[in-house]
């Protein structure tokens, strides 16, 4: 007769179980990973890291360069947007119209 009758039909379960708890156990005393394995990673991952921030810099000074150069751009634009608005705003487009009909 069986001492716990059912036992062994919950086996299958109870070693998964055992195998979950040993794996979360393992893995959270570091007993899978050696110290010095996981040291080299973080020191690898932290130079990475290092190397995005220094390209990121880099990044924003290169639109700080670009956004003054855009600046001046803009400003050399404005001469010729108010001289063309003055001579338009001043009936000069009727100037070209009859110049160019005068022409022909």
């Amino acid at each position: 007769m069986e001492a716990l009758p059912g036992l062994w039909s919950l086996s299958p379960l109870a070693a998964l179980v055992g195998m979950l708890t040993f794996s979360f156990i393992a893995f959270a005393r570091g007993w899978v990973i050696p110290q010095s394995s996981h040291e080299r990673e973080m020191a690898s991952a932290n130079l990475r890291g290092d190397e995005w921030k220094e390209a990121a810099m880099a990044g924003q000074k290169l639109i700080g360069e670009q956004s003054a150069q855009i600046s001046t751009l803009v400003e050399a634009t404005k001469t010729p947007a108010e001289f063309f608005g003055t001579v338009m705003r001043e009936g000069g487009m009727n100037r070209v119209e009859e110049a160019s009909s005068t022409d022909s």
